[in-house]
């Protein structure tokens, strides 16, 4: 998981946007992200597409993991089999994929 940082963010015009359309791209990168205002349209950002995707899919992780947490049946099967698995790997109580699903 990334470690969390800071969200820069940074004001401009739509007309500054539109007239250094390459440069002010170029600033939105990792969590640098521009704020585009404009007189006749609700404010945008413009994100970098890979920092977002990386965010989304830490969000959706760390989803997962407050649901299984929330299921405490779960979540004690889950620790249960986590104290005998190094063990179990140790003297190859394991199913291969192919033996399961082959």
């Amino acid at each position: 998981m990334a470690k969390a940082c800071a969200i820069n963010v940074r004001k401009v015009t739509a007309t500054q946007l539109r007239g250094s359309m390459s440069n002010r791209l170029r600033q939105a990168k990792n969590n640098n992200v521009l704020l585009v205002e404009n007189r006749r349209q609700p404010a945008k950002y413009v994100v970098d597409k890979e920092w977002l995707d990386t965010l989304v899919q830490e969000r959706e992780s760390t989803l997962a993991t407050v649901e299984i947490l929330a299921d405490r049946d779960l979540t004690s099967r889950l620790v249960a089999l986590a104290a005998t698995i190094d063990d179990d790997v140790k003297n190859n109580r394991l199913y291969s994929m192919d033996e399961v699903f082959g």
